[in-house]
């Protein structure tokens, strides 16, 4: 590309920046690899654990709301991250998600239940 394509697509470009970029193509830059930046190292697997976890959310409105509504994705998420089940994966957990109303005077909460179930 010569100059004057650089600045039919470049009108507005400085004098300092066509000099620089007059030169012609340059070679590619290469990248070098640095040991920390390797991928992260996983731990070896697990073996595999002969239980299942049943967990049960049960949430305690005053109103009720749809059921299409009543999320438990980011509970279960907490859950998993905080190691409570070792994962959420059909073959891991079994799920349960309920609500009901709350009684007078009853504070609007989720109440969540794990269930160990051995096999």
């Amino acid at each position: 590309m010569n100059q004057d394509e650089r600045l039919l697509i470049f009108p507005n470009a400085s004098p300092a920046c066509l000099a620089s970029n007059a030169g012609g193509t340059r070679p590619d830059a290469k990248l070098e690899r640095h040991p920390e930046h390797a991928a992260l190292h996983s731990p070896p697997a697990e073996k595999g654990r002969p239980e299942r976890f049943h967990i049960r959310f049960v949430s305690v409105r005053k109103r009720l709301i749809d059921p299409d509504n009543l999320s438990e994705k980011w509970l279960l998420d907490c859950l998993r991250f905080a190691q409570v089940i070792p994962g959420d994966e059909p073959e891991k957990i079994t799920l349960e998600t309920t609500q009901r109303k709350a009684r007078k005077g009853e504070e609007e909460h989720t109440l969540i239940e794990v269930f160990l179930i051995p096999t």
